[in-house]
């Protein structure tokens, strides 16, 4: 959820991201598509356009 960012994401400290990594995602699919999107800087929607290309 986005709240003030004047359209600007939030930038991921690195303790957020193995905490996402971590806790936060339940299965392998999930993380590997997380880590896809995090190393190649796109978005879960591009990346879902591509994988299913």
């Amino acid at each position: 959820m986005k709240i003030n960012r004047q359209g600007r994401a939030k930038v991921l400290t690195q303790s957020e991201i193995q905490l996402i990594f971590s806790d936060g995602l339940d299965n392998n699919r999930d993380r590997t598509l997380f880590a896809v999107c995090l190393f190649s800087a796109c978005r879960i929607r591009e990346c879902c356009t591509e994988w299913h290309a």
